[in-house]
């Protein structure tokens, strides 16, 4: 055994020491933007439901994670989507009891879901934070056309109830790069950002682990 396989596992039970004995939070809510070719790869999907159950395991109430599907064809895009669809609906399954999740389709429509009692993951296989507020817009508009409710009435809380994520990340992950993608850009606007240049394939639990501590030594501004 060298010398970082010994200390790797060293380093990981530190890592999860501080962090359960840290009195600032754990962040609640953790988004997470992933490539297509991400959760195609081999163990692709085995290492984000590693992932989600350590998460899980460390207080994180809700992931989100968006699917960023490559500028291509459309009926490429389409194919792609049903193709990781099917794959993450069967491993979902496999997510232990309490643990609800939806996995939205490339129009933002719910291809499967289960009731969560303890932890929540949202997944989008393609549809970005413009695209939600689009729909969320139009949803309002009919709604004002059809008379339930009056122009006037219609505000930020509004719009938010439309969105199909209706809660803010406390933290956004980028793996595998330094840029953001069209996901949850209303949710997001005091969300703290966390770029690694670690490619998905090659993120460890420690990498995890690293930065929930560096949330948690973050002191948050919400902007100001």
């Amino acid at each position: 055994m060298d010398l970082l396989s010994f200390g790797q596992p060293l380093y990981e039970k530190y890592l999860a020491w501080q962090i359960t004995r840290s009195a600032t939070k754990i962040p609640a809510h953790v988004a997470l933007i992933l490539k297509e070719t991400d959760l195609l790869e081999y163990r692709g999907i085995e290492k984000l439901l590693s992932a989600l159950l350590t998460f899980r395991k460390f207080k994180v109430e809700l992931v989100s994670i968006y699917v960023d599907i490559l500028e291509a064809d459309q009926p490429v895009k389409t194919e792609l989507a049903s193709t990781l669809g099917e794959r993450l609906e069967e491993s979902f399954m496999a997510l232990p009891s309490g643990t609800g999740y939806e996995i939205y389709g490339l129009e933002g429509e719910v291809k499967s879901s289960r009731q969560g009692r303890d932890f929540f993951v949202y997944l989008s296989l393609g549809f970005g934070g413009r695209g939600e507020i689009t729909k969320s817009v139009i949803s309002i508009l009919n709604d004002v056309k059809a008379g339930r409710i009056r122009p006037e009435d219609v505000d930020e809380k509004m719009l938010e109830s439309h969105l199909l994520v209706k809660h803010e990340p406390d933290i956004m992950i980028r793996s595998g790069g330094q840029k953001l993608s069209d996901f949850l850009v209303w949710q997001s606007v005091y969300s703290e950002l966390y770029f690694t240049d670690v490619n998905w394939k090659d993120v460890r639990k420690i990498d995890l682990l690293r930065v929930i501590r560096d949330f948690q030594k973050r002191q948050r501004r919400y902007g100001k």
